[in-house]
């Protein structure tokens, strides 16, 4: 009796190892797979980071090789003004897996590329905007240069409007790319003159955004500074400021005044 017993006890204990072990065993490839799973969306969003227009310094070397990285893609169309037939196209980028001849045809107009293979696109980082006039079946492309825009607003004043632009032409934070994390220009549109303005800033101001306040008629823009000119915008350590913008003159007007501005900083460090 007593050796079956024993034998009893033997094997829960041999059951309990085993079991104790498959949970050991469980546990372990559960952390891996999540670790796998972190690392991924790491990457991931380091993609995304490094996502937009190339800066000049690699377009220029890629142009010493006959190279090039991307190709112009369109992605979406807006009507702008619906009585006179105005669309509005961006031109974003698609993103070669491997860079290709600048001489070969285009893919957009090749149907031998269909295979071709292309890195994943994040967001909508445009390279360009163009607006179409259905009317008179003309084109125009509002920019001659590189540049990378995230958004854009059309605004309306009284009969006119307005392509409102934040946009970047200088890869200030040094990573290869023109996106949203570099120092943004501002730049609007006039849509009946058919003209591109450029709103002088400070130099190490950034746009974050330009937007119609309720009840007002007002563009406003609201700036960041980068007060240690490094290149890069940070909200937290770094301040911001709002101006007017004058559709007129197209310049920046100050809500507040110097003067009231050193007065509020003194009273913040209580002079």
């Amino acid at each position: 009796m007593g050796n079956r017993i024993e034998k009893i006890k033997n094997y829960n204990q041999i059951i309990l190892a085993i079991a104790g072990t498959i949970g050991v065993l469980f546990i372990f490839f559960a952390a891996f797979f999540v670790l796998v799973d972190m690392s991924s969306s790491f990457f991931d969003n380091a993609s995304n980071n490094n996502n937009g227009v190339l800066a000049t310094e690699k377009t220029n070397q890629l142009q010493k090789e006959n190279l090039r990285k991307q190709i112009i893609s369109f992605n979406k169309i807006q009507v702008i003004d619906s009585v006179n037939q105005i669309f509005l196209i961006p031109v974003t980028q698609a993103n070669l897996a491997d860079a290709e001849k600048d001489n070969e045809v285009l893919g957009l107009m090749n149907t031998k590329s269909i295979g071709r293979s292309y890195d994943k696109f994040y967001g909508n980082i445009y390279n360009n905007l163009i607006l179409y006039y259905k009317f008179t079946k003309e084109s125009s492309i509002i920019f001659d240069k590189r540049i990378s825009i995230e958004e854009f607003i059309i605004h309306e004043s009284g009969q006119n409007k307005y392509v409102v632009i934040p946009a970047s032409q200088i890869d200030s934070n040094k990573d290869g790319y023109l996106n949203e994390d570099d120092l943004q220009e501002l730049f609007i549109y006039d849509i009946q003159k058919k003209s591109l303005h450029k709103i002088e800033a400070k130099e190490n101001y950034t746009t974050l955004k330009v937007s119609q306040p309720n009840q007002s008629n007002d563009l406003v823009a609201h700036f960041g500074i980068d007060r240690n000119q490094d290149g890069v915008f940070e909200s937290s350590t770094e301040p911001m400021i709002f101006y007017h913008i004058n559709l007129e003159s197209m310049k920046i007007e100050e809500f507040i005044k110097t003067e009231q501005i050193e007065q509020l900083q003194s009273l913040l460090e209580g002079k």
